[in-house]
C-alpha cells in the first residue's frame, strides 16, 4: 500500500513558478482590466497575451487536456494543485488556458464534434482565440433537465430552437453556444434532451439581460436568453438525438471538481486576508488575534478549509485512478454540496473580522 501527501519535487518547482507569476503578474490584472472573457479588448490583449506566451513556453498551457488535444496530460490531481493557485485570480485561468466554461465545452467538442466543427470551433477555443457559452439552465427549472421546456424541432435539414435559458455563462462574449434542449418530449426523462452547437451570430438568439454573479464587478456575464426560431443545420447535433443528458455528463463531472479546485484558492485567499487583518488591527490595547473568540473563528476556518481541500484532492486522485467519472460521482456530489457551505462560512467570518468596529465608527 502506498499513501503519500508530498508533491514530487519537479512538479513543486512548477507550482512555485505558477504561484510567483500569479502573485506578481496576474493578480494585479484583476484591478486594472475588465472581464477576462472580453478577449478582443485591446487592453486585455496587450497585457494577457504575453503572459499566455510565457505559460505556453513553460508547457503549462491547458493542463486539463490530454496529449491528444495538445495538453500535457497531467491528470486531475496535478490540475487541482495548480487550480488551487489559479483560483485566487479572475484572470489566472485565462492566462493558463483552463477557464470555464470553455474547458467543458472543449471536452464536448472533442468527444462529439465533427472534424469540421473541431477545426472551426475547438482549435481556436483551445488557443483562446474565441470563447464559448454553455446554455443549459432554465428560469423555471434551474439545472433539472427533467423539467426543461426549451424545444428543438426538425424542419427539413434544420433544427429550430424555441424557448428560454437562464444563467447562460459568457453568452455576450461567445462565438458559439452549446445548448441543451428538449427534442423528444414523450421519451423517458433522461432521453428527452439533445445537445446542439449554436453559432452566436445565428438570428433569433436574443439576450434579454445579463446577470452578474459572485466576483463579477461590471455588467454580468450570465445571460438570460430567449431563443426565437433559431435555425441551425441538422449536423449541429452533438452526439445522438436524445443523448443530451449523457453528453452533459462529459463536461459536468470535470466541471464540478474544477470549480471546487478554484474555490480552494478563493477560500485560502479569504483566510489569509482574515489572518492579516487580525494581526494588524488593534483594539482595547491588543491585536484582534489575541482575542479568544477571534482565535476560535480562525481555528474553525482553518479546519474547514483543510478538510475541504483534502476531500477535493482525494477525489481528484480517484478520478486519475479510475479514469471514469461514474465511479467517482458520489465524491463529486459531496464536493458540490460541501463547497458553498465552506466558501460561505469562511468568507462570512473574514468579513466580520475585516469590518470589525467599522459599523460602530459609521454610526458615531
Amino acid at each position: 500500500m502506498a499513501w503519500d501527501f508530498e508533491t514530487e519535487s519537479a512538479f513543486q518547482k512548477e507550482l512555485d513558478w505558477i504561484d510567483a507569476l500569479v502573485r506578481e503578474e496576474v493578480e494585479p490584472l484583476d484591478h486594472v482590466l475588465g472581464n477576462p472573457y472580453d478577449i478582443h479588448n485591446p487592453r486585455n490583449q496587450k497585457l494577457v497575451r504575453p503572459l499566455q506566451a510565457e505559460v505556453k513556453k513553460r508547457k503549462l498551457w491547458a493542463c486539463h487536456l490530454g496529449p491528444e488535444l495538445g495538453g500535457p496530460g497531467y491528470g486531475q490531481l496535478k490540475l487541482a494543485l495548480m487550480n488551487e493557485i489559479l483560483g485566487r485570480s479572475r484572470f489566472a485561468p485565462t492566462v493558463f488556458g483552463c477557464q470555464a466554461p470553455d474547458t467543458g465545452n472543449a471536452e464536448i467538442l472533442a468527444h462529439y464534434g465533427t472534424s469540421e466543427q473541431k477545426k472551426k470551433y475547438l482549435e481556436p477555443l483551445l488557443n483562446n482565440d474565441i470563447v464559448s457559452c454553455f446554455s443549459m439552465t432554465e428560469p423555471h427549472a434551474g439545472a433539472d433537465p427533467k423539467m426543461f421546456k426549451c424545444r428543438a424541432t426538425l424542419d427539413g435539414d434544420f433544427w429550430v430552437i424555441n424557448g428560454e435559458k437562464w444563467f447562460s455563462s459568457n453568452a455576450r462574449f461567445a462565438s458559439f453556444l452549446i445548448a441543451m434542449v428538449v427534442t423528444d418530449p414523450d421519451a423517458p426523462p433522461y432521453q428527452k434532451m439533445s445537445m446542439f452547437l449554436v453559432p452566436s451570430d445565428t438570428p433569433g438568439i436574443n439576450i434579454l439581460r445579463n446577470v452578474g454573479l459572485g466576483t463579477e464587478r461590471e455588467e454580468g456575464e450570465h445571460a438570460y436568453i430567449r431563443y426565437e426560431d433559431v435555425r441551425i443545420p441538422r449536423e449541429n447535433l452533438l452526439g445522438q438525438r436524445g443523448q443530451g443528458f449523457e453528453v452533459a455528463q462529459t463536461r459536468l463531472g470535470g466541471g464540478r471538481i474544477h470549480h471546487a479546485m478554484r474555490t480552494m484558492g478563493q477560500v485560502k485567499k479569504a483566510f489569509d486576508m482574515m489572518c492579516e487583518r487580525v494581526l494588524s488591527r488593534e483594539t482595547q490595547g491588543e491585536v484582534l488575534a489575541n482575542k479568544q473568540m477571534v482565535q476560535e473563528q480562525i481555528a474553525d476556518s482553518w479546519i474547514e478549509m483543510e478538510q475541504f481541500r483534502l476531500l477535493v484532492l482525494r477525489t481528484a486522485w480517484r478520478i486519475d485512478k479510475y479514469k471514469d467519472y461514474r465511479k467517482v460521482r458520489k465524491d463529486i456530489a459531496a464536493i458540490k454540496a460541501l463547497m458553498p457551505k465552506v466558501y460561505h462560512d469562511i468568507v462570512y467570518r473574514a468579513l466580520r473580522l475585516l469590518l470589525h468596529d467599522e459599523s460602530r465608527r459609521w454610526t458615531n
